[in-house]
């Protein structure tokens, strides 16, 4: 669908400059909204102060060959972030074992 931003309404770009806006997306978690999607923005609106019109596009018309729109394929996949702590709980464990088996050796094996 389309989403939109004010963030950028009184910064001026120099031709050739560029920003970068960050949004963040919550979506239903299912197996028909992960993998790639095509991620499409658009200039909606413009001006300058001579009121001169643009010239090569025309905001907010979703004509992809002009220069007031670009997109980006974006990967959706799903991360836990629980390797962290599963790598740390193995390796107490594995410390703890092991201590354990070198003690029941060191005074009870005698």
């Amino acid at each position: 669908n389309v989403i939109s931003t004010r963030l950028l309404e009184n910064t001026l770009l120099q031709p050739g400059e560029y920003v970068e806006v960050e949004v963040v997306l919550t979506w239903i978690n299912d197996e028909n909204n992960m993998g790639i999607k095509n991620n499409i923005a658009e200039i909606s609106k413009d001006d300058n102060d001579s009121d001169t019109p643009d010239i090569d596009s025309t905001p907010n018309n979703r004509v992809e060959t002009e220069d007031d729109i670009d997109n980006a394929e974006v990967m959706l996949s799903i991360s836990t972030g629980k390797a962290p702590t599963y790598i740390g709980l193995t390796t107490i464990v594995l410390a703890i074992l092991t201590t354990g088996i070198v003690l029941i050796k060191k005074y009870v094996l005698i």
